[in-house]
């Protein structure tokens, strides 16, 4: 399997339309969750996009993406409705994405110079205005698909100077994400890391460090923590959840837990069971 569709897999991303049609005028969206980002498909009409202190001017067929939490405004002029698809993005269960947080703030692709996401958008926009049974779930499916395409999207342009996907791309750090990420119960000494990367140990650490942003150890605690997170949501044991991320006592897995979250194991499953009671 390529590296990009195992990570698509391990991390879950999902998408919720929370509206598709016609807009006129001004709507607001509001975020206060770290999980959650946000996609905008204009299909037709004028858009802008109000941030703090900053504006976007959308004039032709785009496709706007937020990976990361931000606040905006979608402002439309009354009397030129804009044909739209909104969509929440989310990123599993840990409480931050690398692979949002491998992207910039904000991509904006105008359709026409990006024909590789015609298909898919023709698709969504068949659902949003001729709904039938399922139209609902089926979009949501095919803003998943765009932002796989995305992320393909900026793999293949590498202009990504760090994070995760930086490491994707890289030549020599690829086949040691790729050990690194085949199974998170394993724990690989560095040198075995290095020798898959066909680097010295030194050299490895410093280009691992400068390219994604962490140590080569802090970046596998992190991605042992997210599945730690996924396997609690689940409903496994704490205990059982500790074994199969590859730590030997409980208590040094809540430790790695709380250097992560600032929550123990429980407090965190605690917090996440509130929110999908209120939701």
């Amino acid at each position: 399997m390529d590296q990009l569709s195992g990570l698509l897999r391990q991390f879950s991303v999902t998408a919720g339309v929370f509206y598709s049609g016609q807009l006129c005028g001004l709507s607001d969206v509001e975020t206060g969750d770290d999980l959650v980002g946000h996609i905008h498909v204009l299909n037709q009409g004028k858009l802008s996009i109000l941030q703090a202190n900053k504006k976007i001017e959308v004039t032709q067929p785009s496709l706007v993406f937020f990976p990361k939490p931000l606040a905006h405004r979608l402002l439309v002029d009354s009397e030129q409705p804009a044909e739209l698809v909104c969509a929440t993005i989310r990123y599993g269960n840990a409480n931050s994405s690398p692979l949002a947080n491998a992207l910039p703030k904000q991509i904006v692709l105008p359709l026409a110079e990006h024909p590789q996401f015609s298909k898919t958008i023709d698709l969504l926009f068949s659902e949003a205005f001729q709904p039938a049974d399922g139209s609902l779930v089926i979009m949501d499916r095919l803003v998943e698909v765009l932002i796989s395409l995305l992320l393909r999207y900026s793999v293949n342009k590498q202009n990504l100077d760090t994070g995760l996907l930086a490491g994707l791309i890289h030549p020599k750090l690829s086949l040691a994400l790729a050990l690194l990420h085949e199974d998170p119960s394993k724990t690989y000494p560095l040198e075995t890391l290095s020798h898959a990367a066909a680097m010295s140990r030194t050299s490895f650490i410093e280009t691992f460090t400068k390219v994604i942003g962490s140590s080569p150890g802090d970046y596998l605690v992190d991605w042992k923590i997210h599945h730690a997170q996924q396997l609690l949501k689940q409903g496994k044991s704490i205990a059982w959840v500790a074994s199969s991320v590859g730590y030997q006592s409980l208590s040094g897995f809540n430790r790695a837990f709380r250097s992560k979250t600032q929550m123990s194991p429980k407090q965190w499953l605690d917090g996440q069971n509130l929110k999908h009671a209120a939701s």
